[in-house]
């Protein structure tokens, strides 16, 4: 191997460099702080979080295309999914509708709130999105209850419905006529309002009514809500789209909100700006927290591995005046200006390889003046030479993520180009202002007189270094055991699997998926017209991979002239029914009571009277009477304040449930039967999710199957491009994300590759330089495939990172034991500060790395397991296998030199050149 000298070019700009800030210390410290404090200001004013996943992707790529096409059609598709959980569908149905008109307050925030189909919800044209025999169902409902209606029209408070139930008690001839079968079938009418009147007083809040829903006994029918009313969804989206994050945090307020007005429920937030906004946000967390413990950790092993604190010190406040200007290089408009997803992770990764530029520094100096040197002259020995090695060794593992750039995507691209020139930018303090901090200190004097070689490292060393043999077949061994394991290790497409751990967005997304037919996941096929949506509709739906297909095509399209004259007959028979404005007053509980004392008895009476002959209705009147007592007891409980807040919650709750049913009738009474339905017809809440801006129609595409596993996401987007190659949505964008993601990072590896060969090639001069420098790595990843598969640990979006990463750091180490054999012909490399260095500088690579898996987002505490790992195996092969492999190769005219003959040697201005003990002057001690 050809000998290091100080001669080339790089050696001889260094060595001007040590000279420049050895006589002008000042010029190289004091603007760069100043620098450091600027970049720190313009960083704390411009930090900027681009939290949408989409961008990472360019916007070149063709489904990339169609999906801003379809957002930029259909601009309010991403759904704020609230998931209420219980046993109980009345505490379900009180929280959403609670929670429903807290967001209707908050139109700043929120848009296009949906809970429940009713009439009111769907306007002038509501009943004709009801379903034929619904439809009716409904008119011979009307036609049962009418005698019921038409009596109740005529009360506006509690007191006076009850006393008009009272007066058909009190009339009821004991004969089969409408009448009566009219009030029977509303007894469980009568017990939901007295029963919801009586919960409105124990809980905060405005009540809300009881609904159109307490006349037919539709309950839970009207909302959405799955597994027999076990769980209750409401639906909505954030004014546009830049408030996703703002409406996020929102309704979680509101939900807490909600949660103290009806406790006992279990509710959660899922949908894609949840899951990204909690995604981002602990990734944020995690980041942050790793950075911390990185930067300790790496300080812990470096004071340890020195035994010293001033110069480990030091080094790390470069570290950080380094880290100052790669954020604010982050932030620049040009050439990122943001962080994303990835890029968050870039200060424990920078902390753990840049720290490595100060711990090569240092061991150098530090060597060099246990040797006698002057301190400049120990300065101008490790800046020329063991600098060569870290200039080449940063090159190096900068180019590594610098090839990122090449690939297709962008997050992988900005992901390089941050990472990359963080790497070269922290470069220039820790080899212009380190070594003005490194010449101050009374550690320099101490150096003078302490020996120059660890004797235990060294015995160390010749464990391996004495056994050359040996050593490569028990590493030979080892890769043969990891390769039997290889063939275990798969990629996981599934992005649930990165996030964090107990994330309550992806628990109730998963809810959805195990308990309902609903996912927050759909495929988007955006029909041109009418006629062109009713064809694909009727494809799509044949598909294995579909379960349903939700549009407006059927009611924009069927034959509704049956319908409409079933509307007009609902309107004639409603026709001269009319409500007066509800009471407004405070209830008069004396009032309330007396009536509800008498309806107790005219129940009792009738109980008595049916017992025998119907056991069935018997019960129904032996539970309202029940439940007329408790309101009473409950109403009439406590003092004169507590009779006073019962009155004014029972006046909040009879305001709320008589308005609803005005306005209800009232709805029904006005329906538009003038024509059929039309788009412009439609609520604003499905006009703004089925018709675009332009009037083309979406057809949302529901999957049989749970979307977010790999081989349901292929099956169902391969349907679906049969029948419409431009189908879009976010299936579409994950699959081809996940693919384009996994072979960007294999194209990365591959540039990495190209770029470290030329660099180490235009550095040593050698092919053979090249294959040692690479063959750590090659052992090192071998060893990591073994592991992960003996392990059943799967590659993922996230440790995937590790393939060009683990080439373009691991070869640093390679590079450095090179660069110290070209310039001394000597394989013991432990013992002296290279192999010092090597070790430590390994070690806080490994911390940074590390660090990222004390946090809860999955993907990232994969990375930094996986890449803690490669890192490690790829330090011990190169601390073991490149020495031994030097050493076999060196000529056989002796042994490795002993290591107290090369301390005197060294200390007289000589190198050891070998095992046979020949001498040579390095150019750079004749020069110095």
């Amino acid at each position: 191997m050809k000998q290091l000298t100080d001669t080339n070019p790089v050696a001889r700009g260094l060595a001007w460099l040590a000279r420049a800030i050895f006589h002008h210390r000042g010029l190289f410290l004091y603007p760069q702080l100043a620098l450091a404090a600027l970049c720190i200001f313009y960083t704390v004013t411009h930090l900027n979080f681009d939290l949408r996943q989409d961008d990472l992707v360019g916007s070149d790529k063709k489904y990339h295309r169609n999906f801003l096409r379809f957002k930029k059609e259909f601009p309010t598709q991403d759904d704020l999914v609230v998931v209420v959980e219980s046993e109980n569908p009345e505490k379900n149905r009180q929280f959403v509708e609670r929670l429903g008109a807290r967001l209707d307050l908050e139109t700043n925030l929120f848009r296009d709130v949906m809970y429940k189909n009713d009439f009111n919800m769907l306007g002038s044209k509501a009943l004709l999105f009801v379903p034929d025999k619904d439809l009716e169902e409904l008119k011979h409902t009307l036609v049962d209850y009418r005698p019921f209606i038409q009596q109740f029209s005529h009360t506006t408070n509690l007191a006076s419905l009850f006393g008009m139930i009272n007066t058909q008690f009190r009339t009821a001839k004991r004969e089969e006529n409408a009448e009566n079968r009219s009030m029977m079938k509303a007894l469980p009418t009568l017990q939901r309002i007295i029963t919801q009147a009586r919960d409105s007083l124990h809980r905060p809040g405005s009540p809300p009514s009881p609904g159109v829903a307490a006349f037919f006994d539709a309950g839970e029918k009207v909302y959405i809500n799955y597994a027999k009313g076990r769980i209750f969804l409401l639906i909505s989206q954030a004014a546009t789209e830049d408030l996703n994050d703002d409406a996020v945090e929102r309704l979680r307020v509101l939900v807490d909100k909600t949660k103290m007005e009806v406790p006992g429920v279990n509710v959660g937030l899922t949908g894609e700006p949840v899951l990204d906004h909690d995604q981002m946000g602990q990734s944020q967390k995690d980041a942050a927290l790793a950075s911390i413990a990185s930067l300790f950790l790496c300080a812990l092993i470096f004071v340890y591995g020195y035994q010293e604190t001033g110069r480990p010190v030091k080094a790390t406040f470069c570290l950080l005046v380094g880290l100052a200007y790669t954020l604010a290089f982050a932030f620049l408009p040009w050439p990122v200006g943001h962080l994303n997803i990835l890029t968050i992770t870039f200060v424990p990764i920078l902390i753990g390889l840049a720290i490595d530029y100060g711990v090569h520094l240092i061991s150098r100096y530090e060597e060099e003046l246990r040797h006698g040197r002057g301190e400049e002259e120990a300065m101008v020995k490790a800046m020329v030479f063991t600098g060569q090695g870290i200039f080449s060794g940063a090159f190096t593992t900068a180019g590594a993520f610098l090839a990122m750039y090449f690939t297709d995507f962008k997050g992988i691209q900005e992901m390089g180009i941050i990472c990359g020139g963080g790497l070269l930018i922290c470069f220039v303090p820790m080899m212009t202002m380190l070594p003005v901090l490194l010449l101050r200190g009374h550690q320099n004097a101490i150096d003078h007189v302490q020996g120059s070689l660890d004797e235990r490292r060294a015995r160390i060393e010749s464990l391996w270094l004495g056994r050359p043999g040996t050593t490569a077949g028990v590493i030979l061994v080892l890769c043969a055991l990891a390769a039997t394991q290889l063939h275990k290790v798969h990629f996981d497409y599934n992005l649930l699997h990165m996030q964090s751990a107990g994330l309550p967005a992806v628990e109730y997304e998963q809810k959805l998926i195990d308990s309902t037919p609903k996912s927050v996941l759909y495929g988007a096929i955006v029909a041109t017209n009418l006629e062109h949506a009713i064809v694909l509709e009727q494809q799509i739906t044949n598909l294995p991979s579909v379960e349903s297909v939700d549009s407006m095509t059927q009611f924009l399209t069927e034959d509704q002239s049956a319908k409409l004259e079933l509307v007009n007959g609902i309107k004639r028979d409603l026709s001269s029914i009319s409500f007066p404005e509800p009471d407004r007053a405070p209830v008069a509980l004396s009032d309330l009571s007396l009536t509800l004392y008498s309806l107790y008895g005219f129940l009792g009476a009738a109980y008595d009277e049916v017992r025998k002959d119907d056991p069935d209705l018997a019960g129904q009147l032996a539970s309202l009477r029940q439940a007329v007592e408790d309101l009473r007891k409950d109403m009439l409980r406590g003092g004169v304040a507590d009779l006073q807040h019962h009155a004014a919650k029972l006046a909040a709750f009879q305001q709320a449930f008589f308005d609803d049913v005005r306005n209800t009738f009232q709805g029904l009474q006005n329906q538009d039967t003038r024509t059929v339905l039309r788009p412009q017809d439609l609520p604003q809440v499905l006009r703004d999710r089925f018709v675009g801006v332009t009037g083309k129609y979406l057809l949302m595409v529901n999957p049989r199957q749970d979307l977010w596993k790999r081989e349901h996401q292929k099956a169902f987007i391969d349907d679906l491009r049969k029948v419409d190659p431009n189908v879009t949505g976010t299936p579409v964008q994950l699959f081809e994300y996940t693919n384009l993601l996994k072979d960007s990072y294999i194209e990365a590896a591959k540039y990495s590759l190209m770029a470290i060969v030329a660099l180490i090639l235009f550095h040593f001069r050698s092919l053979w330089s090249v294959l040692l420098a690479l063959l750590p790595v090659a052992v090192g990843s071998l060893w990591l495939g073994g592991l992960m598969g003996w392990l059943n640990i799967p590659v993922n979006p996230a440790n995937i990172m590790t393939l060009p990463l683990v080439i373009g750091i691991g070869v640093t180490n390679g590079i450095h034991i090179l660069n110290r054999f070209a310039e001394e012909q000597s394989p013991n490399i432990l013992a002296r500060s290279t192999g010092k260095a090597v070790l430590v500088s390994g070690l806080t690579t490994i911390a940074g790395f590390g660090s990222l898996a004390l946090g809860k987002h999955q993907g990232l505490q994969s990375l930094g397991y996986v890449m803690a790992t490669g890192l490690a195996t790829c330090m011990i092969a190169a601390l073991t296998l490149v020495p031994a492999l030097l050493n076999l190769m060196r000529p056989k005219s002796g042994s490795p030199q002993d290591p107290g003959k090369q301390k005197t040697q060294r200390r007289e201005g000589f190198n050891d050149a070998g095992s046979g003990g020949t001498e040579v002057k390095t150019s750079c001690t004749t020069q110095v």
